[in-house]
């Protein structure tokens, strides 16, 4: 199965590249290759420190934590596919780098709930004498 995957992902990589790259030519793909790299190297060697400031988030109950795990999830799999040769997977991990970003900015704030109070009113009968 896995090898089933890895070659579908390949022959779409493939697909994919090959006109782009005809099109935009041989030093452009290597410059948006080496780039992307780049870029993806260093969104995953500074994950630690983003996962820290989630952390923080969590402790002030900003963000639940299936949103920073689901988030970060996303985030190490977007910079894994960014370090990877071709079109494809760049754009695949461009689009999952902003949807992390979206989880963890837009997130639910979890201090709403604890704001809410329950409260019931009871009306009072005057006695009339």
């Amino acid at each position: 199965m896995k090898l089933i995957l890895l070659l579908t992902y390949l022959f779409v990589e493939i697909m994919v590249t090959v006109p782009l790259a005809s099109a935009v030519g041989v030093f452009y793909t290597f410059l948006e290759i080496v780039l992307s790299a780049v870029f993806g190297f260093v969104i995953f060697f500074n994950t630690p420190f983003t996962l820290k400031e989630s952390f923080d988030k969590i402790v002030q109950k900003r963000i639940p934590l299936s949103t920073l795990s689901l988030a970060s999830t996303i985030r190490i799999l977007g910079a894994f596919l960014l370090i990877l040769p071709g079109f494809f997977g760049d754009i695949t991990g461009a689009v999952l780098l902003v949807f992390s970003a979206v989880l963890l900015i837009g997130g639910k704030d979890s201090r709403d709930d604890d704001d809410i109070i329950d409260v019931e009113i009871v009306e009072e009968k005057e006695d009339r004498r």
